[in-house]
């Protein structure tokens, strides 16, 4: 049987997360839906660098926040060549400074600030891309968020009532194969189900998502799994029942990139 202390605590701070995401995706103006994706997405990023410190490898963590916050503002101002080209100048303009406690580990510290950069806060930024697409932004937004967090939640209750099977236990130990077969399944079947809000998409193309946005948001969700793992934490940070705010972002960051591609690229995708 699923615990319930933490099963409750787990579904309160999620109906929070829920009301406050229907609320940004559906009633606020933009500029509010962009300060709070910003606010997860510096959230979940300011975690991913303070795990890396806990671990004493060299990152610099306001750069990386400047950098990431900068990025985000690519919705208004497209420059995402020039943030990426100015953060590594100036990362290495750092490493060129003797006197730097980091000066002999530069290059660690480049890679690494520039991974959580664009890991992060340029694959959600995305979800911004989604936003302004006229007319159905915010209903592509709903989908994406409504797909994953329903097979997130299948993956859980499927994996913690009849887990049996390890997926791959040297990463997740916890996450089994019934759990991923139960996060597919309600994956598509909500992808599917969305023909009611988004009339005009051929059933295909959401069968089409519903599959790979499926494999995406595990995948995203064993990505982050790895980085803890080799970081040795066990959640991201302090979000009660659901570890921290990467910890909730984690399978989202590979679908929303995906859905935007698939959305501005596929014919019938958008409506005439």
């Amino acid at each position: 049987m699923v615990s319930q202390s933490p099963l409750l605590k787990r579904l309160i701070v999620s109906a929070v997360l829920i009301t406050i995401s229907v609320y940004l995706v559906f009633f606020s103006p933009f500029l509010i839906f962009f300060l709070g994706v910003a606010l997860i997405l510096l959230v979940a990023l300011n975690e991913f660098f303070k795990m890396v410190e806990v671990k004493r490898l060299p990152v610099h963590r306001t750069l990386g926040l400047i950098f990431g916050a900068s990025i985000l503002f690519n919705v208004f101002f497209p420059a995402e060549p020039m943030v990426i080209l100015f953060a590594i100048l100036i990362l290495f303009l750092v490493g060129f400074d003797k006197n730097s406690p980091t000066a002999s580990n530069s290059l660690t510290l480049t890679a690494i600030t520039l991974f959580g950069v664009i890991y992060i806060a340029w694959l959600g930024s995305f979800f911004l891309k989604l936003r302004v697409i006229p007319e159905e932004g915010a209903l592509w937004v709903f989908f994406v968020v409504l797909i994953v967090k329903i097979g997130d939640a299948g993956a859980y209750f499927v994996g913690k009532l009849w887990g049996k099977h390890k997926l791959i236990k040297h990463v997740s130990p916890k996450k089994s194969v019934e759990g991923a077969v139960g996060s597919g399944v309600l994956t598509l079947a909500f992808a599917m189900i969305s023909k009611i809000y988004l009339p005009h998409v051929p059933l295909i193309h959401l069968f089409i998502l519903g599959i790979l946005v499926s494999v995406l948001a595990q995948l995203g969700d064993l990505a982050e799994s790895l980085i803890k793992r080799n970081l040795g934490t066990k959640d991201s940070g302090q979000v009660p029942g659901l570890g921290g705010m990467l910890d909730v972002m984690d399978s989202l960051l590979f679908a929303g990139p995906f859905v935007y591609f698939y959305v501005m690229n596929v014919p019938g995708m958008l409506a005439e």
